[in-house]
This record gives C-alpha cells, sequence and structure tokens, in this order.
C-alpha cells in the first residue's frame, strides 16, 4: 500500500546567521561561520556557535530561543496541531544556578507555552533527538492521529554540556573541520528549527521517509564498520538513491569515519556529495536534525549544496568539496547519529 504522502507546509531556523531559512542558507553557500567565545560562561578559550541575541536576562536562554522562533515562524499553526519537541539539555542553564530541575520536561513546557499548543510530545534522543521528532511526527501523520504536526528542536550553549564534552575529549582545539583528514573534534553551537508538517498539501517539500536503528556499539563512540548507520539508509532511500548527503558530520575523529564508512558501501559505485552544516554552525545537538531539514529543504529547492566549510583536504572517500555543487535534482538524505548507537536517516524532496 502506498504510503500517506506528508507535506513540509513551512520551515523556520533561528541562528547566530539570522533568522529566516533562507538567511541561513545564503550563509552557507557564503561559506560564513559563527564562532565566537561565549560571554555568558567562561568557555576556556574554546569558540562556540553562540547566538549572542540571546545573552542577557534572568531566565532561560532556552526559553529566549523558544521565543525567539515562535516571532520567526513564516506560517500560521492550524487548529488542532500536535507538537512534538526535540532537545537533549533543555534549560540545562537553570540547573547550573542549583536546585533540581527536569531540564528536557522544562523545555517541552516551555514550548507547549510559548507555541500555544498542550499535550505536546518530548523526543530526547541525544544528538539524533530532532530527526526522530520529525520521524515520530511523518509516522503520527500517516496514522491520521493528527492532520498537522509542529515539530521543534532547540538546545543552547551551556558550561554544563562545554565541560562534559571537553572531558570525552571531543571538543576541536580550534573549530570543526566535517570530513577533512585533520579534524580533530567538534565545536558546540546553538539554534532552534521548526517544521510544519500536513497530509494536506502541496508544500514546498515532502518528508518522504525516515528509518532509525541502534548499532548498541559503545557509550559514545558509533559503530566504525557504518553497516548499521548504513542500513538506516537503506530503509529511508527505499531503493531510489538521493542527489545529495546532509551528514550529521561533527568533525569528530570516529563519527565521520563511520559516516564515510556508510557512504562507502551504500555509494561506492556512483559517490553522492556529502555537507554538514556544523563547518558553518556547530553541532546544535538536539536542533541539528530538524535544521538539516529546514534548510536542506531550501537547498534541494534551490538545487544547490554549499561548499564544506572548514574543509581543508578530504579525507579518503569523503565526497565532500570546497566548492558548491549543482544539484541534478532535489532528493536529499539526512543523517543524525547520537551517543548510544543512535542512527536515524530521512530522506526529503522539493516539490
Amino acid at each position: 500500500m502506498t504510503e500517506k504522502p506528508v507535506y513540509i507546509l513551512g520551515a523556520a531556523a533561528v541562528t547566530p546567521f539570522g533568522s529566516t531559512v533562507r538567511e541561513n542558507c545564503d550563509a552557507l553557500l557564503a561559506v560564513r561561520t559563527c564562532f565566537s567565545a561565549p560571554r555568558h560562561f567562561d568557555g576556556a578559550g574554546r569558540l562556540l556557535g553562540v547566538d549572542h541575541d540571546l545573552d542577557g536576562g534572568r531566565n532561560s536562554r532556552a526559553e529566549r530561543l523558544l521565543c525567539k522562533l515562535e516571532s520567526a515562524l513564516p506560517f500560521s499553526i492550524p487548529p488542532g496541531t500536535r507538537l512534538f519537541v526535540a532537545t537533549t539539555i533543555g534549560v540545562i542553564d537553570l540547573l547550573e544556578q542549583g536546585g533540581e530541575l527536569d531540564t528536557a520536561g522544562e523545555f517541552l513546557r516551555l514550548a507547549e507555552r510559548i507555541f500555544g499548543i498542550s499535550g505536546g510530545t518530548l523526543v530526547s534522543a541525544a544528538c539524533a533527538s530532532g530527526q526522530t521528532a520529525a520521524a515520530a511526527a511523518m509516522r503520527a501523520l500517516r496514522r491520521g492521529t493528527c492532520r498537522y504536526a509542529l515539530v521543534i528542536g532547540g538546545d543552547i550553549t551551556s558550561e554544563f554540556v562545554t565541560r562534559g564534552f571537553a572531558a570525552l575529549g571531543a571538543l576541536s582545539r580550534s573549530v570543526s573541520r566535517p570530513y577533512d583528514a585533520d579534524r580533530d573534534g567538534l565545536t558546540l553551537g546553538e539554534a532552534a528549527a521548526a517544521l510544519l508538517l500536513g497530509t494536506v498539501g502541496p508544500g514546498a517539500g515532502q518528508l518522504t521517509n525516515a528509518c532509525e536503528n541502534g548499532d548498541a556499539s559503545h557509550i559514545t563512540s558509533p559503530d566504525l564498520s557504518g553497516r548499521q548507520l548504513a542500513a538506516a539508509c537503506r530503509g529511508a532511500l527505499q531503493g531510489v538513491p538521493p542527489d545529495a548527503v546532509i551528514g550529521h558530520g561533527t568533525g569528530t575523529v570516529y563519527n565521520d569515519r563511520a559516516e564515510i564508512a556508510a557512504m562507502r558501501e551504500l555509494f561506492s559505485a556512483s559517490p553522492v556529495p556529502l555537507f554538514s552544516l556544523k563547518g558553518n554552525l556547530g553541532h546544535t545537538l538536539g536542533a541539528t536534525g530538524v535544521l538539516q531539514i529546514a534548510l536542506g529543504l531550501e537547498l534541494a529547492k534551490r538545487r544547490i549544496l554549499p561548499p564544506q566549510a572548514g574543509l581543508r583536504t578530504p579525507e579518503a572517500g569523503a565526497n565532500a568539496a570546497k566548492e558548491a555543487r549543482r544539484l541534478t535534482g532535489g532528493r536529499l538524505l539526512s543523517l543524525n547519529v547520537g551517543f548510544g548507537g543512535l542512527n536515524s536517516a530521512a530522506v526529503l524532496e522539493a516539490l
């Protein structure tokens, strides 16, 4: 039986580059980066993808981020829309101030209040949260449990998370260089993005399919063979190759190695162009999967893939490039990978 189509009826993105999808894609194509020293905590000399519009105030930085996203929505939310919220750490800055708090749960409650939708679904699946939330919304729409779904992904930069990734040895000594032969780690960033999905179209594009699995290889390292990630990609692609891949591409040695291995297994006969947002924006954690779909759709409409920011010498087997590349079609594969062996693959198509 043919799956019910799920349309992308609207998209929004707020990052240090700006508050529209167009602004953000223009920044990617211009190979801009947004890395600077944080002012809201001592970053010990590290650069982060900080949105300084969020600086100041007594409430959570995450609340300010969600308010900024809500004010930037280029669409109205239809009555009866179901809410799906993705975050990894939520209002972690309030926890840093002392006391006990369900930081992710509070982020969901803030989103419900700010966007005026009660009974939302929280997805906190490490760095695969955003795309997993979009996949959950897609399946709910296909089951007929809702007619519209609003998917929101967001995370902030914080001392807690920065110190945590530093303790793991995962942070770059400078800035992230996804798919580069000399990459040395990730750079953290903050952003939020939203997708309005529905079964009544047409929209700007379709969320065609998604697939998730777990490789259970290591608590933080992916399966370096890339086999389970490749299996998730096959499940999402269903035999139809993409015109490009927006990878997870953190710039860590192991993440990129696993992705490149998966791409080799999938596309050895005909390599597909590969690109990661994280060379420009840093790793935005729970926002990244929603951002990839929101910005990926605009890039697919323009039929272009940006240059890979930070790239000097591509890792062997990585089909990343220092130049923009024209696309023959508008079908993209988006990848998210999370701690604990989480793999997410989604396919989107521009209409």
